[in-house]
């Protein structure tokens, strides 16, 4: 571990098996330990082989630590992370394990988080999120995404905004704020998890919103100050980000860790 004033860079350890089946079946889990093709995991999109698996399992661990930094410092960020697409039972959408189900369960059993609010501003709804949680009142899960998009079937989310297409920086915003008001006005978190996927991004290959990057960078400000304005721990994860110019994606990704560091800075 690496630290200074501002900054810690911490590498994670392995998953316990143990985290991960706090949310997904025995059966499921049983398919990926085995690299099995089944019925339960052919829809990930993705080959299925022990170095597959075993990404998904650190980049979870990732996602575990830093909530837990996060509960130290106030923030923590996992360069990784975001697999919203994963269910209980099966794989979907490039998404394995649902390492931000898993994060929220470890907080919850490990070390005394009550409530759990996750926000996702993916251009993607978080579906197998939301089916994770759909009876759960500790964990309030909020998506915001375009609507004429994958996934074709929707979850139904906590709060779930759809919006239309090209919707660009200003309604995005918009949008957003009044939504984290909605939440703050039904919901008091203990802890937030923050899917901050650049894929609304106006230039981006599978989105189709006209965000900006600089429409981006507000968007991490207004959902990090929310957390910031109720001293709520935030973890943020990247989720998806699949620009033209990649060098485009990096930029947004660092400008989402330049806000959280602004912010915990505070």
């Amino acid at each position: 571990m690496e630290e200074d004033s501002s900054l810690v860079i911490a590498a994670p350890e392995a998953l316990p098996r143990e985290a991960a089946a706090r949310v997904h079946t025995s059966e499921y889990l049983k398919d990926l330990d085995g690299d099995e093709h089944t019925e339960r995991t052919q829809a990930s999109e993705l080959p299925l082989s022990r170095q597959i698996v075993n990404a998904y399992y650190l980049a979870t661990a990732g996602t575990c630590l830093a909530a837990k930094l996060a509960l130290e410092h106030g923030g923590g960020m996992n360069l990784s992370g975001g697999f919203h697409h994963a269910y209980a039972d099966r794989a979907e959408g490039f998404c394995y394990l649902n390492d931000v189900a898993i994060a929220a369960r470890q907080l919850q059993k490990d070390h005394g988080v009550g409530k759990v609010a996750i926000v996702d501003c993916d251009v993607h709804q978080g579906n197998g999120t939301a089916r994770i949680f759909e009876d759960d009142g500790t964990v309030f899960t909020f998506s915001m995404h375009q609507r004429d998009n994958y996934p074709m079937f929707k979850e139904k989310s906590d709060l779930d905004v759809d919006l239309p297409n090209g919707v660009g920086d200003d309604e995005f915003c918009e949008e957003l704020s009044g939504a984290l008001e909605r939440i703050s006005n039904d919901f008091e978190a203990d802890f937030v998890f923050y899917l901050a996927g650049v894929d609304p991004y106006e230039n981006d290959q599978l989105g189709g919103l006209g965000v900006s990057i600089d429409g981006m960078r507000r968007r991490d400000r207004l959902a990090l100050e929310w957390c910031r304005a109720s001293k709520t721990p935030v973890a943020v994860v990247l989720a998806g980000g699949y620009a033209f110019n990649t060098d485009d994606t990096v930029r947004m990704h660092c400008n989402t860790y330049h806000e959280l560091e602004s912010v915990i800075g505070q």
